[in-house]
């Protein structure tokens, strides 16, 4: 598997030589095409998005290409192929010649894929799915590896475009260059080195064979659990209803994740646990979720920081789990199991990601006395919700021991273990300490996330455990 990771750096570093600040969105692309799966990438003309897919073909040998600008004028003969005359005349057979068309090529770029009409559409959804070509009555079974989409736009609402976009697995957001330094080595580009393929590419046996190796690769119920915690928080943000109309939004779909994308999401953490030479993925594989599970543009930033809440409290949830094991069961004390956790008597805590908020008593029975009353609230430093005129939060009751805010149910802790005394705390603060710095070190050595904006999320997120373990202790 050493080999693997160590093929699979040298392959990255050559696709991305001479290109500046497009490393993650090349490991990205091969990543995809490793996974037997399609990238969109959404950016302004002249950002490098066709240069992207053409040095993706340079990562697999002799690596066939086709690409094209798509306009609405663009016909499905333009795409994969013109309709054979001789077929039709000889045989009365409708088949198209393929050769030198999508159809026969093994790495695709496909620019402006929205402005595609419908018999175009409709043919990419097989393509992109069961990876065949219907030619006239027969299956083509097509040697394609990756797809690139690209586009300045997401598709256009009530278009019938939402099939088409929910196959592309992989969404990433190509921006201008940004640090001054790399503006003025663009600027030196004629005058410096031009892109050379150097490297060794992965040969047609090494591709099949990594794909294979993917498939075996495992799931630990850690990881299993989390991913089923990312599914949960997206269903309820689909599902979620309006404080005050007490009805689902129509624009809550844009949270909607089909049972097709999470199986593929599943593929794609596979071939990445796979290329970086281990055997099951870990949880810095769990932030490629931050790549797949958005549909609009303005979410990406709520979806990295619903990934990190996740694989954070994930971490944490582990380490508590480790403390109820019978060899740490001298480190806690009994407590009634039939009461709401409320250490000090007059608050209880609410199940918010893994992050202890708190509520207090008083203000709980408010809710529960006023079933259908809005109230507002903010958060203190101690991290309990303040009612007053306005606030943050939006917060309602909900089902008993349940409340609802901004439109999203959570819970009410209950005591089904133990309470834990300070010691205990302190020292479970010490181990998500270390925990969490291994956890960093683990996530910069993997080929695909070292770079990734959700790794500031995460720390982001493990900044706030750390601040609370410090309050809770003092």
């Amino acid at each position: 598997m050493k080999a693997i990771r160590d093929k699979t750096i040298e392959v990255i570093a050559g696709m991305r030589h001479g290109a500046l600040e497009r490393d993650e969105a090349m490991a990205l692309s091969l990543l995809s095409a490793m996974a037997g799966e399609s990238m969109f990438l959404l950016g302004l003309p002249g950002v490098g998005k066709s240069m992207m897919a053409r040095r993706l073909k340079t990562a697999f040998e002799n690596a066939t290409v086709f690409e094209y600008l798509m306009s609405r004028f663009s016909t499905p003969d333009e795409i994969f192929g013109p309709v054979s005359i001789s077929k039709l005349k000889d045989s009365d057979r409708y088949e198209r010649v393929t050769t030198g068309f999508l159809p026969e090529a093994e790495v695709v770029f496909l620019d402006e894929i929205w402005k595609a009409g419908p018999a175009i559409q409709n043919s990419l959804l097989t393509v992109l799915n069961e990876k065949v070509y219907l030619n006239g009555n027969r299956e083509m079974p097509l040697p394609l590896k990756g797809i690139i989409a690209a586009s300045n736009e997401l598709p256009a609402k009530d278009e019938g475009l939402e099939a088409l976009w929910d196959r592309f697995l992989i969404r990433y957001v190509v921006e201008p260059i940004e640090k001054p330094e790399n503006f003025i080595k663009l600027l030196l580009l004629d005058s410096g080195p031009r892109f050379r393929s150097v490297f060794h590419p992965f040969s047609q046996d090494e591709y099949n064979d990594i794909r294979n190796r993917s498939s075996g690769i495992t799931l630990q119920d850690c990881i299993l659990d989390c991913i089923m915690q990312l599914h949960d928080k997206m269903h309820s943000r689909a599902n979620a209803m309006d404080p005050e109309t007490l009805e689902v939004p129509e624009e809550n779909a844009r949270y909607y994740i089909s049972d097709r994308r999470w199986l593929k999401c599943v593929g794609v953490l596979k071939t990445s646990a796979c290329l970086n030479g281990r055997n099951c993925v870990d949880y810095s594989d769990l932030l490629l979720f931050s790549h797949m599970l958005w549909n609009d543009d303005k979410d990406i930033d709520e979806i990295r920081q619903l990934t990190a809440e996740t694989i954070v409290a994930a971490i944490f949830k582990n380490i508590i789990d480790e403390f109820k094991s019978p060899r740490r069961h001298a480190r806690q004390r009994k407590v009634k199991t039939d009461s709401l956790y409320s250490p000090d008597g007059k608050t209880f805590l609410i199940d918010c990601d893994g992050s202890p908020l708190k509520i207090l008593k008083t203000d709980y029975d408010i809710l529960t006395n006023d079933p259908k009353g809005v109230y507002f609230a903010s958060e203190t430093v101690d991290g309990c919700l303040l009612f007053g005129k306005e606030g943050e939060f939006a917060i309602r009751s909900g089902e008993k021991g349940h409340i609802i805010i901004n439109g999203y149910p959570y819970s009410l802790q209950t005591v089904s273990d133990q309470e834990l005394d300070k010691g205990f705390i302190a020292e479970t603060g010490n181990i998500f300490d270390s925990t969490m710095d291994a956890f960093y070190k683990t996530i910069e050595s993997n080929i695909f996330t070292g770079q990734s904006k959700t790794y500031l999320a995460v720390q982001a997120v493990a900044g706030i455990y750390r601040k609370r373990f410090m309050q809770i202790r003092h």
